[in-house]
This record gives C-alpha cells, sequence and structure tokens, in this order.
C-alpha cells in the first residue's frame, strides 16, 4: 500500500485513529437506559463498588467519535462481530481517554471487513477496557438493495443447540423505533430513520448491534455482579438483522469453570432469539470466580 493510500480518509492496517475524551455523562445513560426500556436501580446499588457503575455495554460509546475507521462506500454496511475484555468498571460523570486504531482489514463473504481496536484507559495510566468491533462493507456495491439472507435457510440457526448447564434468561424486550431513536441520541442514520436505511440498501430500519448487545451485556452485569466488571471477556457474533417491532431475548447458560493462569473462571454460551425462535446473536463470554 502506497503512503498515498494510507494517507487516505479510510481504513487500513495499522492505522492510528488517535484519541478522544469519554465520559459517561447523565445524557448518555439517560439514552441507553431509556432506550433499552431496562431498570437503572441496580446500577446505582451500593453493594456494586460502594457507588453507582455505569453498565459495561456503556462501552460500545467508547468506540464511535472515530473517524477514518471505515470506507467512502457505506453501502449496505453491518455489524458482523464485537469483543470486550473488560478490566474496571466505568463510573458515570468521571472522564477518560479513548484511543483507537485498525488492527485487520480482511474479506468475509462478500464484503470487506474492518477491525478497529478501541482502548479505554484510566485516569493512572491502565487499561479499563479493550475492544475489538468488527464492521463489514460492501465494497462492490453502492445502489440497490442488500441481498440478505433468509434466516431459516441458515442451517442449523433455527435449532441452535443450548448446552447444559445454569440457563440465565433476561426479559423480553419489544424495540420499537421511538427506542432505537432514544438510544442513539436522536441521531439521523440507518439505526433510526427509515429514509436513511434506503439509501444504504435496506427495507427498513436496521435496529443497532450496540443496541441488540447490550441487553446480553445487562445480562452479564446482572449475574456476575463486580466480578463481571473487573474481568469479564464477551465475544458476540451477529447472525441476523434485527427490525423495529421484533421482540428479542437475551439468554445464557453457564456451562462450567475452567481455570487459565491459575485464575478459576466461569465459562458462558450466549445468544439472542426473536419470539420465532431466529438467532441474532450467538457468542461466548467468560468470568472470574
Amino acid at each position: 500500500m502506497t503512503s498515498q493510500q494510507q494517507s487516505s480518509e479510510e481504513a487500513y492496517v495499522g492505522k492510528d485513529l488517535g484519541s478522544r475524551q469519554y465520559l459517561a455523562s447523565d445524557e448518555i445513560l439517560g439514552n441507553y437506559f431509556n432506550g433499552l426500556e431496562i431498570d437503572t436501580s441496580w446500577y446505582s446499588s451500593d453493594e456494586l463498588y460502594g457507588k453507582g457503575v455505569a453498565p459495561s455495554m456503556a462501552l460500545t460509546e467508547v468506540e464511535v467519535g472515530f473517524p477514518g475507521a471505515g470506507f467512502k462506500n457505506n453501502f449496505g454496511t453491518l455489524w458482523i462481530r464485537q469483543q470486550w475484555d473488560v478490566k474496571m468498571p466505568i463510573t458515570p460523570g468521571e472522564e477518560y481517554k479513548a484511543t483507537a486504531r485498525v488492527v485487520d482489514v480482511y474479506e468475509h463473504r462478500n464484503r470487506k471487513v474492518v477491525n478497529q481496536e478501541s482502548t479505554l484507559w484510566s485516569h493512572d495510566g491502565e487499561i479499563m477496557a479493550l475492544g475489538n468491533h468488527h464492521q463489514s462493507f460492501m465494497i462492490n456495491q453502492s445502489s440497490g438493495k442488500v441481498a440478505l439472507r433468509d434466516p431459516n435457510a441458515k442451517a442449523g440457526i433455527r435449532r441452535f443447540n443450548i448446552p447444559e448447564g445454569e440457563l440465565v434468561e433476561g426479559d423480553p424486550h419489544t424495540i420499537s423505533l421511538e427506542m432505537c431513536g432514544t438510544f442513539f441520541h436522536g441521531n439521523a442514520n440507518y439505526h433510526t430513520n427509515k429514509k436513511a436505511a434506503e439509501e444504504l440498501g435496506f427495507n427498513d430500519v436496521v435496529v443497532g448491534g450496540r443496541m441488540t448487545m447490550s441487553y446480553i451485556g445487562d445480562l452479564m452485569d446482572r449475574r456476575f455482579g463486580r466480578a463481571w466488571f473487573k474481568g469479564g471477556n464477551l465475544d458476540l457474533k451477529f447472525t441476523n438483522i434485527v427490525w423495529p417491532g421484533d421482540t428479542v431475548i437475551p439468554k445464557a447458560v453457564v456451562t462450567g469453570e475452567t481455570t487459565e493462569d491459575g485464575e478459576k473462571r466461569a465459562n458462558v454460551a450466549t445468544w439472542m432469539e426473536k419470539e420465532d425462535g431466529t438467532v441474532v446473536i450467538v457468542g461466548t463470554a467468560s468470568v472470574g470466580v
């Protein structure tokens, strides 16, 4: 790749995306809770750290705001994977530093995928969380309609094999267009506005991956508490699109324990499904016990 190409506005491997300040403000957290329509009282409990904490998936705000992490042709763009390594809780109202870089660009089916690595830093310069966001782009199409595979035709997806172990199930949530607008702070984009979605080739608003995965994060927060905020690992793959009006249910199974570097950790299989059984997210998690 030439130096001219590397100075472009588009992503390339090794590109430093810079740094910015991150603040879990009242407005951001208010939009998070109201957009998801989940109870806030658990996060303000003194039982966690003697003071309130932000939800672990408030981290989804950390990776936004870094220009140059994608391609100019945004047609049909979709999330395909998200990973988070959580090391410290976020305190509401405190300002932190976030940095990001492009660590990989790779092919996946008919798409090009950018792996953006984002890091949240404490005031003392320690890593609070490390995330990898995999965003896919349809480089060879810029108009028309995005061809989406029929979820019923995906072998195994509708017959998801639930592993043995402790089942943890969240409440069902029917996601409305209004909820999407609140969660994404009223910004008009393909996660909140039908016209914007149609311009990118979708028939309707695409409920954002940041939004759907937050229900799984909330499930992990409440099940594992302090341990999750100081050492939770999450790796999710997005298998089907969620549309406004869909009802989703986050689920997980604690499958057992393993020992890594002398630390005992609980292993978790997690997923999210619609009311008809269509699985929209599959993933794994682990946490110290």
